[in-house]
């Protein structure tokens, strides 16, 4: 293969961090100082928080008044389970105190004591998964089953339609996104696992009309949030889920979701999750199939998560080159990153601070270069 040039990639990651040990309200902003400084030095053109204003990546919505975690439970390929919030009354939100503006100050704070300028990333759930947890069984991928109906008849006092409550879900976002634009972000990444995982039971049905009729209508209902925001400064990423070296679906492929995902309104397309260990380099031969359009960007996670073995520059660099391809050897319409998040909660982290750390590096490393 020829040697093809480094310069115009741009670097970024998916968005969680492992925390450090004994993460409290009272070294929250030290930590968060350290994390920047961290992506600071690897060099990645892209940072953020690592999530460590919550709990986990959902919980920047579902853990506002109106959520509750109950029974009901997501279950991966490997038997683990996951238990989930459910909507069971109003959601509580106060649109003058925007949940992510304060996480883009808090980098902006770590920024300036550093010196230095970086692109400002924050992280919102899409409408299409914020779907997942109102109790309709068309939209539910929830065990035990039988109990669906019973939340289902609790809420309707307060939502009688999934699309009563996910009228409110979207005004809530769009002024989350909009505050974040206010406080200085340069980027908003909506997390939309559930457009990948299209049976989170480890099933997979290989009718792919009915895979990408679902595709379709998550990517319908996320552009009705989407259409209304600067399309330039979104990103959207999909994949299949990181429970502790599993999958959620260890099936599935990309030609289920093209080119349905390519009508996604946003400024770059992903990251998604390519090199997980599975799939691997089969699955560039769809993105090939389906040119990426020409106002959008296509960000591919070259880097895996669901393993601590750090992957060695070398290697990242022949995956690099591999994506490259798919966008014609230009570099400016192509960013890399890791396939997901890597520490999706603060209780499951699927690496340790240090691993995570040495895989971006040599991510950076692999596509840029010693600089």
């Amino acid at each position: 293969m020829r040697s093809m040039g480094f310069e115009g990639v741009r670097t970024t990651h998916v968005g969680s961090l492992p925390r450090p040990p004994n993460l409290s309200p009272q070294n929250l902003d030290k930590a968060i100082e350290d994390v920047v400084r961290m992506q600071v030095e690897i060099g990645l053109d892209e940072v953020n928080d690592g999530e460590y204003r919550r709990q986990s990546f959902i919980s920047d919505l579902t853990e506002l008044p109106g959520f509750e975690v109950t029974e009901l439970y997501w279950e991966n390929s490997a038997g683990d389970k996951r238990f989930i919030p459910v909507i069971l009354r109003t959601i509580g939100y106060d649109p003058s105190k925007p949940i992510l503006a304060r996480e883009v100050e808090g980098i902006k704070r770590a920024l300036e004591k550093l010196g230095v300028r970086r692109r400002i990333k924050v992280t919102i759930l899409a409408p299409s998964f914020m779907a997942r947890v109102y109790p309709d069984p068309d939209w539910m991928p929830a065990r035990p089953r039988e109990l669906i109906d019973k939340y289902r008849q609790q809420v309707r006092q307060y939502y009688p339609t999934i699309d009563d409550y996910l009228d409110d879900v979207k005004k809530i976002i769009i002024n989350e996104v909009r505050a974040a634009f206010n406080a200085g972000t340069d980027v908003v990444q909506f997390d939309a696992p559930d457009i990948l995982q299209f049976d989170v039971y480890g099933e997979y049905n290989p009718d792919k009309d009915r895979a990408k009729e679902r595709v379709r209508r998550a990517v319908e209902l996320n552009n009705e949030v989407l259409s209304k925001l600067p399309a330039e400064h979104l990103e959207i990423h999909s994949c299949w889920g990181n429970f502790n070296n599993s999958q959620f679906n260890t099936l599935g492929h990309y030609d289920d979701a093209l080119p349905e995902l390519y009508d996604l309104k946003v400024g770059v397309l992903g990251p998604f999750e390519v090199f997980d260990g599975i799939r691997d380099y089969e699955e560039l031969r769809y993105f090939k199939q389906y040119a990426v359009p020409r106002d959008k960007k296509l960000a591919l996670g070259i880097v895996s998560v669901k393993s601590r073995n750090v992957e060695p520059v070398e290697v990242i660099r022949r995956r690099y080159e591999a994506a490259l391809e798919v966008v014609n050897g230009d570099p400016n319409k192509l960013i890399v990153a890791p396939g997901c998040g890597f520490a999706s909660s603060a209780t499951n982290p699927v690496q340790t601070l240090e691993s995570a750390r040495r895989k971006l590096r040599n991510m950076v490393l692999a596509v840029k270069g010693q600089q």
